[in-house]
């Protein structure tokens, strides 16, 4: 008998372990997402390098804050090379880029006699 109410409760016990597995791989997904804004500075060209998830994916923005002639703004694929947005002289906000499972992406700038300054890839 005693045999038989340790067993139920070492099983009640591995049940919730189990359990509590299923709901911190759900937790552990969800903040994987490297949500955020970061500044990057070329010259006198300012921007915000924007990542929030939508959907349940990352998206990236990049919003120029200072934009005096000759500043360019994009978004790069890392994976790629290539631009998914830009570069553009607009000052506006770009769209959000999709920046989900096996693609990289950073928000780039420039200035007229500055280099090329990205931040961070996510």
């Amino acid at each position: 008998m005693r045999f038989t109410r340790t067993r139920k409760r070492a099983s009640a016990a591995a049940l919730a372990v189990v359990a509590m597995g299923v709901i911190g791989v759900g937790s552990a997904t969800s903040a994987q997402a490297a949500e955020g804004s970061w500044y990057i500075r070329s010259g006198g060209c300012t921007a915000l390098e924007k990542v929030e998830l939508q959907s349940g994916h990352d998206h990236m923005a990049i919003d120029p804050t200072a934009a005096p002639n000759g500043c360019e703004f994009g978004i790069k694929n890392v994976n790629t090379g290539g631009w998914v947005y830009g570069p553009t002289t607009s000052p506006s906000q770009s769209p959000w880029e999709y920046d989900g499972p096996g693609i990289t992406l950073e928000a780039c700038l420039w200035g007229p006699f500055s280099a090329e300054v990205c931040g961070p890839a996510n």
